[in-house]
């Protein structure tokens, strides 16, 4: 497992542009190198910031070889205002990335069918890219919430211990409670796992992280990236 690389930024403002900034050269970086670029992304108001200034970027934009992941979503239609990705259905025409957006039910007849549909599509997406590497994401963003989760994996949850890569969540306690998720084995095939927590609300949990905490309690505990794990923090989630 890698360390725990820790960055505070003054507001959560800027702890997005910095994550957009930092993820658009690379993208820049490994494309024109001539690899597929896979980034996962993650819901939420820092989440959602991010996504759309990401794909907004006309580099991004005109990337042929970079593919954009959700590590989990509510088990809705597309267009609804729950889906995480609804913040980028208008940025999608025009638009030469390949974003792999989770089936809801106008495609998929139950939740456990939306899930495999994911695995396959990841499973067909980076094979030849693990056989090489070991690793699924070149970057797995993730928020945290007040209690410590990420994606869709809460704390006490019978999902912290799934081994399939994605998985259905029919009881989430936070709604709506039908959700698709990713779970530890496909995050933490990421080279890279960046945890984005701001506001004071997240303090509590940000800091039982930095100390240790158990995974059953705060699920973020049990993320990391193969080489790097970073947590990045606006001042108000930090706590000295």
């Amino acid at each position: 497992m890698s360390s725990l690389d820790i960055t505070v930024l003054p507001s959560a403002d800027e702890v997005a542009a910095t994550v957009v900034a930092e993820l658009i050269d690379l993208i820049s970086e490994r494309s024109s190198a001539g690899s597929d670029v896979h980034i996962s992304l993650t819901g939420g108001t820092v989440g959602n910031h991010i996504a759309r200034a990401l794909l907004s970027d006309e580099t991004v934009r005109n990337c042929r070889s970079l593919h954009l992941w959700w590590s989990d979503e509510r088990y809705v239609p597309v267009g609804h205002e729950d889906r995480n990705d609804l913040v980028l259905q208008d940025l999608l025409e025009g638009c030469l990335a390949k974003v792999h957006a989770v089936p809801g039910p106008d495609t998929t007849e139950t939740v456990e069918a939306s899930a495999r549909a994911y695995a396959n599509e990841l499973h067909l997406a980076t094979t030849t890219r693990f056989c090489a590497t070991n690793t699924l994401m070149d970057v797995c963003v993730l928020g945290m919430g007040p209690d410590g989760h990420v994606a869709s994996l809460f704390p006490g949850s019978a999902t912290l211990a799934m081994t399939d890569g994605v998985v259905a969540v029919s009881n989430s306690p936070k709604p709506p409670p039908v959700r698709v998720t990713w779970t530890y084995p496909t995050i933490n095939a990421s080279e890279q796992v960046w945890l984005v927590v701001t506001g004071a609300s997240k303090a509590a949990a940000a800091e039982q992280l930095q100390a240790g905490a158990l995974i059953e309690e705060i699920p973020a505990a049990g993320v990391h990236g193969k080489q790097i794990t970073r947590l990045i923090l606006d001042a108000d989630a930090y706590t000295a």
